[in-house]
């Protein structure tokens, strides 16, 4: 059975990629079954995106040959300032005070680059009668120099070849070397886009129209640099593990202050922001391993925690209040009489060791009037 499956996602990806003379093709969700759950086709494309990382400097070689031989053109972005430098120069040439932008509120690298404030500094307006328009990458295919853009409304398609220009954005960790996997992508980021299975639009070229794709960094690599930490970036955002992570659910994106939440973000901020910032987020994990469970891509997530955690001891990036800290609160937790204290105690305990920067960063939650032990009795004693 997964064999035929596969072979309907391999056909209905050609179908996308070679179905017509632009290179481009909108596969509407009846083209293709929906992928088993538990199926091997996960494992293969955890595999392949794993594969796409370790080689990422051969994948990106490789797309931006097939990708520009269809004479478009890529901008190579360290980071937001590169970006913002390349689009005036651009918007500039083209002369556009328009801007089309579909789903601006549910790309996570619109957010991240905070595309709205560009705009808004450019005074450029968006409209969907316009010369220049934007679209967020979902995944680069290296074997293909193809783009899967998914989430578009039903006139993407004739927008993309009739537009007079295309500028897309894409993250260097967005690369798969195999188009052949598109159908699983577009069944498993879905889920982060509502579930409901989207609309797919595998984009090649389109010669009437000027292509641009910005390939951006913006401390990635700093990622790549740990081989086992690496296997993070291979996450597809599709959220799953947002949704039973307990400690996202409790407190939401607020505390973050970021694009990145929930799990992933627990092991990722620190590289991808500052570590004085971000230091404390990967403490905020209970280890529980939920997040394990419903990982399409099976990510260790919990042992890259830990390994993160590490990390920090080992290379310094705690300071002497934080290590005093974590002292403290290990000798508390390895004790009953201190875990059972007064909550004023335990209060005062954390305001004395906790240095300012993680009292600024990280509020301290409401601590219980009674302990777990008294509070379950009461509540058995009144069943």
């Amino acid at each position: 059975m997964d064999n035929e499956y596969y072979s309907n996602f391999i056909d209905a990806s050609n179908k996308a990629i070679n179905n017509s003379s632009s290179g481009s093709y909108k596969l509407k969700e009846d083209d293709a079954n929906t992928l088993p759950a538990n199926s091997p086709l996960l494992v293969h494309l955890a595999n392949s995106l794993c594969k796409s990382i370790e080689n990422m400097d051969e994948e990106l070689a490789r797309f931006e040959k097939n990708y520009t031989s269809s004479n478009n053109s890529i901008f190579w972005a360290t980071d937001y300032n590169d970006v913002f430098i390349f689009l005036k120069k651009i918007i500039k040439l083209q002369r556009a005070r328009r801007v089309r932008l579909p789903n601006i509120n549910s790309s996570t690298i619109f957010r991240e680059l905070g595309i709205k404030y560009f705009l808004k500094d450019e005074n450029l307006t968006l409209s969907d009668d316009a010369d220049i328009q934007f679209f967020a990458v979902d995944m680069m295919f290296s074997d293909s120099g193809s783009l899967l853009l998914l989430n578009q409304s039903n006139n993407t398609l004739s927008k993309l070849t009739n537009t007079s220009t295309n500028i897309f954005f894409a993250t260097i960790d967005s690369l798969c070397n195999s188009s052949s996997l598109a159908e699983i992508l577009q069944q498993e980021i879905s889920y982060r886009l509502g579930g409901a299975r989207q609309d797919m639009i595998i984009f090649k070229s389109s010669p009437n129209c000027n292509n641009y794709l910005f390939i951006i960094d913006n401390q990635r690599t700093n990622i790549l640099k740990d081989s086992f930490l690496r296997q993070s970036l291979t996450c597809i955002n599709c959220g799953r593990c947002n949704d039973v992570c307990p400690i996202y659910q409790t407190i939401g994106d607020e505390p973050y202050n970021n694009v990145f939440v929930g799990p992933i973000a627990s092991i990722t901020l620190p590289y991808l922001e500052t570590f004085e910032s971000y230091k404390h987020v990967p403490y905020a994990c209970t280890l529980c391993g939920r997040c394990e469970k419903v990982c399409p891509l099976s990510l260790p997530i919990r042992d890259l925690i830990i390994h993160v955690r590490s990390s920090f001891l080992a290379e310094g990036i705690l300071d002497k209040s934080d290590r005093r800290l974590m002292a403290v609160m290990r000798k508390i937790s390895f004790s009953r009489n201190k875990l059972n204290g007064a909550r004023f105690l335990k209060k005062h305990l954390f305001l004395k060791h906790a240095s300012p920067s993680l009292r600024k960063n990280r509020s301290l939650p409401p601590l219980a009037h009674e302990t777990f032990n008294k509070s379950f009795k009461k509540k058995q004693n009144n069943a």
